[in-house]
């Protein structure tokens, strides 16, 4: 039985390990999206090297930018997907913006995965049955959201600017699980744990230096990190939708988290600000 994946930010990491595991079948099609086209080509090759499966295929799109995301959806032969994989994200310590002019931590980790999520379903892109996970963490304990200041205008931290999308991918999970009841779409996030790879290393020196001390004597190797992940890729009981998972079970997460009336909130100004960008 043919299963489609699209994987956000596959060219590496997280992202890129899952396909390894889930090309080695190869009844399962896999499409790449992210946002640098060298690297992404230059994945798919080794994937097809590794595999054997030719069925991998790149994307290119900047996912902090709303209008990219929609042109992504509305101009590119898509096929139906089964397993949406929103992996990709990154921490900005020094603030930045978006094309769009939005705070790019924000933009990239939480309106990347709530944008390209809703223009799919709205294209009618997304299987019945299918699964949608999103890549959260467990640094989205200790803060909460100031809905009147999302994008941090007022006092900007790039680590809890980064906590703080986490939280957002949580409470996203949340609010879109519930919607896609009837739909029979389920919706689950996840922490990866604290995983040796590339990222953080878009900042400048010093941040590159710590953030990589951190992962040389505290991170778990890549397999490790994937594990949850392809946990819910492949597991039996398939309906469960809602929850947020760490090491293979559902875990605890915040009570900022839990709350939807919280979930409901960051789901208007989110819905504004693709409205916004796309009129």
């Amino acid at each position: 039985m043919i299963k489609n994946f699209l994987v956000t930010g596959g060219s590496s990491g997280i992202g890129y390990n899952c396909i390894k595991h889930i090309a080695k079948d190869h009844n399962n099609r896999v499409l790449i999206v992210s946002r640098n086209k060298i690297k992404g080509n230059h994945a798919i090759d080794k994937l097809k090297q590794f595999s054997k499966n030719n069925n991998i295929s790149f994307l290119q799109c900047d996912l902090s930018s709303i209008k990219e995301i929609n042109s992504l959806v509305n101009t590119n032969k898509i096929f139906k997907i089964d397993y949406l994989i929103n992996n990709a994200g990154a921490i900005y310590f020094t603030k930045q913006y978006s094309k769009e002019n939005i705070e790019k931590t924000f933009a990239l980790n939480h309106m990347g995965y709530f944008c390209l999520t809703i223009l799919l379903l709205k294209k009618n892109l997304i299987n019945k049955g299918a699964q949608i996970i999103n890549i959260s963490s467990g640094a989205h304990w200790g803060v909460d959201l100031d809905f009147n200041d999302l994008q941090m205008n007022t006092k900007y931290n790039g680590w809890v600017a980064y906590k703080k999308s986490k939280l957002c991918n949580l409470l996203f999970t949340r609010k879109l699980s519930k919607l896609l009841v009837k739909k029979k779409i389920y919706v689950n996030c996840l922490h990866p744990g604290f995983v040796k790879t590339d990222f953080g290393k878009n900042n400048h020196f010093i941040f590159k230096f710590i953030l990589g001390l951190a992962m040389k004597f505290a991170a778990i190797n890549l397999d490790e990190g994937t594990k949850t992940l392809l946990y819910l890729i492949n597991k039996k009981n398939n309906k469960i939708s809602g929850e947020y998972f760490y090491k293979e079970e559902i875990s605890a997460s915040s009570i900022f988290s839990k709350n939807m009336h919280n979930a409901e909130k960051l789901w208007e100004e989110s819905n504004r600000l693709l409205n916004l960008n796309l009129s």
